[in-house]
């Protein structure tokens, strides 16, 4: 601004230097026009300092000021679903047990050959399960193969030895083909091994009376 206003002063100045014929001033270059200069630059230094005020006040700031920006859409998570899960598949031990069932349906119905088929499967799943063993054995047993019965009947008490119904048809078949001394020992370890309210206890107890003392040897 000082710039401008120094240059119109130098121009006033020399418009005032310039001179007539002898002292005499040129026609109309008197004080007025010097005014008009004046006021004209100083117009046009306010119009000027006022664009500059303008300017700067309009001017966004580095610092002070923050323009928000449109902020970035959070992710948003989707609901859990529930997925149903699988059911569970039965253990051999169940299976087991549902074809313990079976056997025990069809040897009441005196299908004898579904009964060891069933006992047999069972078995082969669950070859800790006692009550399988058995049933097969009797199953044999009743089938008329006495060999495989007694065998499948000391399985059953390999897996448990204090199995009690394993013990009394043990029992009852090895008395049945004249073991004596063998049967006796079953006899015993049923007594030992059963509830006191068993159905069989009774007969049993007779049984090893009518044995004697002496048959029941080790």
């Amino acid at each position: 601004m000082s710039r401008l206003a120094d240059l119109l002063t130098r121009m006033d100045d020399r418009r005032g230097a310039r001179q007539g014929l002898g002292s005499i001033p040129h026609l109309g270059e008197g004080a007025e026009p010097r005014r008009q200069w004046r006021i004209a630059g100083t117009l046009v230094i306010v119009v000027m300092m006022g664009a500059v005020a303008a300017a700067l006040l309009l001017r966004p700031s580095g610092s002070g000021h923050h323009v928000p920006r449109a902020s970035t859409p959070a992710a948003v998570a989707a609901p859990a679903v529930a997925v149903p899960l699988a059911p569970a598949e039965p253990s051999a031990h169940d299976r087991a047990t549902i074809l313990i069932q079976r056997g025990l349906e069809a040897a009441r119905r005196g299908d004898g050959e579904a009964a060891v088929a069933a006992f047999r499967k069972a078995a082969d799943l669950d070859p800790g399960n006692a009550e399988a063993w058995t049933n097969l054995g009797v199953a044999l047993i009743r089938a008329g193969d006495d060999a495989r019965g007694v065998e499948a009947l000391r399985r059953a008490l390999r897996a448990v030895p204090g199995y009690p119904d394993a013990h009394r048809n043990l029992a009852v078949v090895l008395d049945r083909q004249g073991r004596p001394a063998e049967a006796a020992r079953h006899y015993r370890a049923f007594l030992a091994a059963s509830a006191a309210d068993h159905p069989e206890r009774g007969t049993i107890l007779a049984r090893l009376e009518e044995m004697g003392p002496g048959k029941p040897a080790e």
